[in-house]
């Protein structure tokens, strides 16, 4: 079997057929971030498509591009070199929509609040940009060796009792696994 290699082509929209069995969805605020993108910007991540016009990524720009009656419209696509075999095409599709990435909401805290509200962040995400543990360490093998390593965390006093009660459960799951030990100033 060839190796996948991938080049830009034109497609009229309404060519472009939707995978049925394409997973992602999208939420009335997303449509409308996406739409208003696609109004400012117009198509900047294009389609990607399998050798027969089934789309792997992009459904949801098409079906704004439809929306706003651009459906006769020709678009760049990127399209292999040869056909996708059915499991490289359910990977992919899931790949190009999954794999993406985080946020450096260090980074983000110098841009405008106005600009991340419109761009589609939340006015929870920007209030509360922190990790949140979804799920707790359950199983021994969970629990990796690790080279030492020293934690420095400055915290305001009023919420010193609620972070020390997080630092005792985390001592407790790693207590016989390694040293640890608190100081604080």
């Amino acid at each position: 079997m060839k190796k996948l290699k991938w080049h830009t082509e034109q497609r009229i929209i309404n060519d472009l057929i939707p995978y049925k069995e394409n997973p992602r969805t999208m939420t009335e605020k997303q449509k409308n971030d996406l739409e208003e993108s696609l109004k400012r910007f117009n198509l900047m991540s294009i389609p990607v498509i399998n050798t027969d016009n089934t789309i792997i990524s992009g459904h949801q720009r098409m079906k704004i591009l439809q929306l706003l009656g651009r459906s006769k419209e020709e678009i760049d696509v990127r399209v292999p070199n040869r056909k996708l075999t059915k499991e490289e095409f359910r990977e992919a599709n899931l790949r190009e929509n999954k794999n993406l990435g985080g946020w450096d909401w260090d980074i983000l805290a110098n841009f405008d609040e106005e600009l991340l509200l419109d761009v589609g962040f939340t006015e929870e995400e920007l209030e509360n940009p922190t990790f949140e543990a979804t799920e707790d360490i359950e199983k021994e093998e969970d629990i990796r060796e690790y080279k030492r390593v020293h934690i420095l965390i400055s915290v305001n006093v009023d919420s010193y009792d609620e972070i020390n009660q997080e630092l005792e459960i985390i001592k407790n799951k790693i207590t016989g696994k390694g040293e640890y030990e608190q100081t604080a100033n």
